[in-house]
């Protein structure tokens, strides 16, 4: 706070700016800076969508690199990063539990979107840190091509490291194994599968959750 003895007009009141002029009881002129407004406290509501939103995007940090191509096309239809799109989506179908303790269902969670088919009856196994995967060749009456590559993904939701292929195995061989991410005992390892077109990489089918392990 300042105090004018004469200023070029004197003194003066009220807000100018960032500062406020008043006269105290002794008619002396006073200046001070201009207080700030005090943010609101979050509202209970507030704070719970944070959690969720905390919870979603610390999952979806580590799986960014898949996302890149998994979720490019729907993501840039909308005009928004494949991060956001997927973040959405699992704010949007992927939260279970209650409000005051939110838990992501990981078989919800989607690394890609697409209009490839998905197929039934693919598995992946951890085979002493080894994920063995498999899935069927079958594309009659379905949208995809022997030629399409088969994208895996082994994703520590534990520490957040992350383990993936892609374009190196096509759905003709049918079996695939990929290496675990850097894991400790205890942590849950997730397992995720998804095609994508040999000819049109952005073309790739809505990935499939295959199921976890927890590393022994």
């Amino acid at each position: 706070m300042g105090k004018l003895n004469m200023g070029i007009l004197g003194g003066f009141s009220g807000t100018v700016g960032t500062v406020v002029g008043s006269t105290n009881k002794n008619g002396d002129d006073i200046i001070r800076a201009k207080s700030k407004k005090s943010r609101p406290a979050s509202s209970v509501g507030q704070v719970k969508q944070q959690t969720k939103f905390g919870l979603v995007t610390g999952c979806m940090q580590g799986l960014n690199p898949v996302l890149k191509s998994g979720m490019k096309q729907a993501a840039s239809s909308e005009n928004i990063s494949p991060f956001n799109f997927a973040c959405r989506y699992a704010l949007t179908n992927a939260i279970s539990g209650t409000d005051e303790q939110p838990e992501l269902d990981y078989s919800k969670v989607i690394v890609s979107v697409g209009k490839l088919s998905r197929i039934s009856g693919a598995t992946a196994v951890n085979a002493n840190g080894n994920i063995e995967f498999s899935w069927s060749d079958k594309v009659e009456n379905a949208v995809g091509e022997l030629t399409d590559h088969v994208s895996l993904v082994v994703f520590n939701v534990s520490n957040g490291e992350l383990s993936y292929s892609e374009g190196e195995h096509l759905r003709s061989a049918k079996t695939a194994t990929l290496p675990a991410p850097y894991s400790e005992m205890g942590d849950k390892l997730l397992f995720y599968l998804y095609f994508q077109s040999a000819t049109m990489p952005t073309l790739v089918s809505t990935s499939q959750y295959l199921g976890n392990a927890v590393v022994a």
